[in-house]
C-alpha cells in the first residue's frame, strides 16, 4: 500500500469505518512505514484531546450558567425580604407628635341615662337625651374626652394618624387618684406617603380615663375621684404597664399637664 492511499484512509480507520481487510492492509504498512506511523500517532493524539477540550469548555459553560441562575434567585429572594421588611418596619414604627396647647385639649360634657328607641335605658349625650320624649331623666353625670381641635388640613400637615393613651389608678399620700397619659403619633410611613384614611376624628372618646364600665346601671353608687390628664410624647407607651406604680405616677415629670379635677 502507498503511503498516499494510507494516509487517505487513517481518518477513516481511526473512526472504525474502514473494512478488516482495509484494516489489516493498514496496519502492515503503519508497522513498515515510520513516516505514515508517525502520521497516526499525531492524529490519534489531537483527536481525544479537542474532544476533551470541547467538553470541558461546554461543562464550565453549563456550571456557570447554573451559578447565575442560583445568584439571580438569591439576590431576588433577599431584595424581596428587605423590602417586605422595610415596609412592616416604616408601617409599624410611630413618632411622637410634639404637645400643641392650641390644638390638643380636653372637652368635659354631660351624659344622662335614658331610655333609647327600645325602651331600654343606656347613657346618652346630654343634648340628645333632652330632645328625646318621656326621657325620665333621673340620672346624670359629666364626662371628659379628648379633643384634638385641628382644621383636617392641618391634621395631614401635622400627619396624625394614631392615638394611644395608658392609665392607672393609684394611692399618693393616702389619697386615690386616676394618672392619665396619651399621646398622638405618626407612623414613619404616614410621614413619607402621607395617607387621608387614616386621619383622626377630632374627638376622641376613646381612652382609659375612666376605669369604670358605662354601660353599668346607673343607680350603683358612683364615687367621683381627682383624675390628672399629661400628654407624654413617648412613642411605646406600652411600656408603662411596666412599672410599679411609684414609677409610673413620676412620668409626670416629663409630661404635661393638660387637665385635672374630681370627677
Amino acid at each position: 500500500m502507498k503511503c498516499c492511499i494510507a494516509t487517505d484512509l487513517l481518518p477513516g480507520y481511526i473512526d472504525g469505518l474502514t473494512s478488516p481487510e482495509t484494516n489489516e492492509e493498514i496496519e502492515k504498512h503503519l508497522e513498515s512505514c515510520d513516516a505514515c506511523n508517525t502520521i497516526y500517532r499525531q492524529m490519534t493524539a489531537v483527536i481525544p484531546s479537542e474532544i476533551s477540550e470541547k467538553e470541558h469548555e461546554v461543562d464550565f459553560l453549563k456550571k456557570l450558567k447554573g451559578r447565575m441562575h442560583r445568584k439571580f434567585a438569591a439576590v431576588s429572594l433577599a431584595t424581596c425580604a428587605v423590602l417586605i421588611g422595610t415596609t412592616v418596619f416604616l408601617q409599624k414604627y410611630t413618632i411622637p407628635v410634639p404637645y400643641d396647647p392650641d390644638c390638643m385639649t380636653m372637652e368635659r360634657y354631660e351624659i344622662a341615662y335614658v331610655p333609647n328607641s327600645f325602651g331600654l335605658r343606656e347613657w346618652q349625650y346630654k343634648s340628645d337625651a333632652a330632645e328625646s320624649e318621656n326621657s325620665g331623666e333621673d340620672t346624670s353625670m359629666e364626662k371628659i374626652r379628648f379633643v384634638l381641635n385641628l382644621p383636617i388640613e392641618k391634621q395631614k400637615a401635622l400627619k396624625i394618624n394614631n392615638f394611644t393613651s395608658r392609665s392607672r389608678t393609684i394611692q399618693r399620700d393616702g389619697k386615690t387618684v386616676r394618672i392619665v397619659y396619651y399621646c398622638y403619633t405618626r407612623t414613619l410611613w404616614n410621614s413619607l406617603f402621607p395617607d387621608d384614611s387614616q386621619a383622626l376624628n377630632s374627638l376622641i372618646n376613646e381612652g382609659d380615663i375612666y376605669e369604670e364600665s358605662f354601660g353599668r346601671n346607673a343607680n350603683e353608687d358612683y364615687q367621683p375621684i381627682p383624675r390628672e390628664i399629661y400628654y407624654l410624647p413617648m412613642r411605646n407607651l406600652d411600656k408603662l404597664n411596666r412599672l410599679s406604680d411609684e414609677e409610673f405616677d413620676a412620668q409626670k415629670e416629663a409630661a404635661r399637664l393638660v387637665w385635672s379635677g374630681v370627677i
